[in-house]
């Protein structure tokens, strides 16, 4: 079919304009994937027998999900690079533990592995493209599914044809095409049989809802392709509005509030402007409320911290990095119910009272903190002497600081200048992550957002 292949022509040509970069073709063994690397075989000059014009290798990632099939898709995409010559690059994971382990779905696990390990190719080898077979079929799918899973415009848009080193040259292509392609040009490839079931969301949008769609619009994967390349077109200009209404609005400590309000439409500019920052619609919107006059209420996302004074929201990093690391962290709101835990391994401090961003660190000869119950400062060494903490021990013990001040022996004793008064009003609390030494395990009972 002369359509296919001047489509991915046409977007193979417009993708790597004015580069002569090294192409890493993603190659799963399924149809797509086989007909896109056929298409980059033919068309850079090696199915001729002639060399490649440019640097091209092949990636397959098993996933180990379908036991001796995985095994034999590897096989295949192994024996397709000896037949080209090409270089191919093969790696095995086990990615239902991965995904257990970091809490994912098994797709999403998936993506994350390949993705990262697409990179670290391209970083080792010198590749600047990542070529992947995704089809006009999979960007409609993906539009459906973000639609159902809630999206804003940017969800809607599904699919790119290039996001930084990724292209997909078969963008354009419905997945009808590409099957009668490897047909007609007996192009083998293996089949995933779990494609076929509907067990996974996209699955069921692709075997039970498309069908439904295409006996309304035979057109409807195309006509859904030109509307995300609409929607792109209009997303694009909403960015380029941002990005000055952040350059208008924008002070040396985060944003001015008389500025995001003028001219309405707040709740759009506060999600554009602060969800790079980690925080999602419902505090978002609990922003946008504070601002009418409720100064000094915090916000919390995964890595910053935001808080209304007077007509600014100010914004600041949570903590740095190591912080993150080694510390789970919650915000809550001071009820008459709460409760301050007793278990040394957490800290229960005045958020009021913080100043951002935190720091983790060793403790060092010289520290001094003022221990909870007392007035006046001690020496951390003399402390951990009190404390009967073993010499070998000691080394390990680390503090929380706040600006330059020491607010919690990690594991021992908050600061007493940070406890909770009758006047605190919001309070964070930290624990050791399970993984660093001396740590205790968070109570059961008590439900903690690990950053």
């Amino acid at each position: 079919m002369r359509a296919v292949e001047h489509t991915f022509r046409e977007a193979a040509g417009r993708l790597l304009e004015g580069s002569s970069g090294g192409i890493l073709l993603a190659i799963s063994g399924g149809v797509d994937s086989m007909v896109m690397a056929h298409l980059f075989i033919q068309w850079l000059g090696s199915g001729s027998g002639k060399p490649l014009q440019r640097k091209v290798a092949a990636a397959h990632m098993n996933f180990s999900l379908r036991q001796a099939e995985s095994d034999g898709d590897q096989e295949f995409v192994e024996a397709w690079a000896r037949r080209y010559d090409i270089p191919v690059y093969t790696k095995k994971v086990q990615t239902l533990d991965y995904a257990s382990g970091k809490g994912l779905s098994t797709e999403m696990a998936a993506r994350e592995l390949r993705y990262q390990w697409f990179e670290s190719l391209c970083l080792e080898h010198g590749f600047s493209f990542i070529a992947v077979a995704h089809n006009a079929n999979d960007r409609a799918e993906t539009m459906l599914l973000n639609l159902i899973r809630g999206t804003g415009l940017r969800g809607l848009c599904s699919m790119k044809e290039q996001n930084s080193k990724i292209i997909r040259p078969l963008l354009n292509v419905p997945r009808t095409g590409i099957v009668e392609y490897a047909r007609e040009n007996e192009i083998a490839y293996r089949t995933d049989s779990t494609n076929l079931e509907t067990v996974y969301a996209r699955n069921k949008i692709r075997h039970l809802v498309m069908p439904v769609l295409e006996q309304i619009n035979p057109n409807v994967v195309q006509r859904m392709g030109k509307n995300a390349d609409n929607l792109s077109q209009t997303q694009l200009l909403l960015d380029s509005l941002t990005l000055e209404k952040q350059a208008a609005c924008a002070t040396l400590r985060g944003f001015s509030i008389p500025c995001l309000a003028r001219g309405g439409n707040v709740d759009f500019w506060l999600y554009q402007l602060l969800s790079p920052y980690g925080f999602n619609t419902s505090q978002i919107r609990g922003i946008a409320i504070s601002m009418e006059g409720q100064s000094g209420k915090k916000f919390l996302s995964r890595s910053h911290i935001l808080w209304i004074e007077r007509e600014e929201l100010v914004i600041r990093e949570l903590a740095n990095g190591l912080t993150l690391v080694k510390l789970g962290i919650e915000q809550v709101e001071r009820t008459p119910d709460f409760v301050i835990p007793e278990d040394r391994g957490l800290a229960a401090l005045d958020a009021g009272k913080l100043q951002f961003p935190l720091e983790v660190r060793k403790w060092k000869p010289g520290d001094r903190f003022m221990p909870l119950g007392m007035k006046g400062f001690k020496k951390i060494s003399d402390f951990l002497v009190d404390q009967k903490v073993p010499a070998s021990d000691k080394n390990d013990i680390c503090v929380l600081c706040s600006g330059d001040d020491i607010a919690w022996v990690i594991g021992w004793r908050i600061d007493n200048r940070f406890r909770i008064t009758d006047k605190t009003t919001t309070i964070m609390i930290f624990h050791q992550k399970a993984d660093e030494p001396g740590s205790r395990l968070f109570p059961e009972d008590q439900v903690v957002v690990s950053l």
